[in-house]
């Protein structure tokens, strides 16, 4: 089945129709290794979706109270079938940051990510910058995310369709920089 569907994601579109018309969104799965506690969440969950070769989706990573968990698009996706080697970036903002005022203000967090996707796990390295402190050094891990249900994807036929959706759930817990 795990080569059906690389060799899915490898295949040119039908049609000479745009790829956005011609191919159907299909979902690659959920991904996380998110641990709970009664009121807490810690840990990250990567969406993928498909549609013809582009691959898309989000990044979630929770550090504390559980519920409504920051969210990012995942932007830069490189993904090689033939291999599974899967990049790429996420804004999030994750928490509140002091500034050097003293005042709070949301962080402005950059992931990275880089390793393979596997028939049960996204598996590699991922690097978190604070993009408040540039010149800081990002804090890295090497994180397993198993295969987990699909149930809290978004279920789109079409780009656009997953877009709408997936700007509604920005709008809210996305990115605040």
């Amino acid at each position: 089945m795990w080569l059906l569907l690389l060799m899915t994601l490898a295949e040119p579109p039908a049609t000479a129709l745009p790829q956005s018309l011609a191919a159907p969104v299909g979902i690659l799965g959920e991904f996380s290794n998110m641990e709970f506690t009664e009121e807490h969440a810690y840990g990250y969950t990567v969406q993928l979706w498909r549609q013809g070769d582009r691959v898309f989706g989000f990044l979630e990573a929770s550090e504390g109270l559980a519920g409504d968990t920051p969210i990012g698009k995942l932007e830069e996706v490189k993904f090689e079938p033939r291999s599974g080697t899967l990049s790429f970036k996420a804004k999030l903002t994750i928490g509140l940051a002091f500034a050097e005022s003293g005042r709070q203000q949301p962080s402005r967090d950059l992931l990275e990510f880089r390793g393979n996707l596997e028939r049960a796990a996204l598996v590699g390295a991922l690097k978190r910058w604070d993009m408040l402190r540039p010149n800081a050094n990002p804090v890295a891990s090497q994180v397993r995310l198993q295969r987990r249900g699909n149930e809290r994807m978004i279920q789109a036929r079409t780009y656009a369709e997953w877009k709408k959706a997936a700007d509604e759930i920005l709008k809210f817990r996305g990115p605040k920089w």
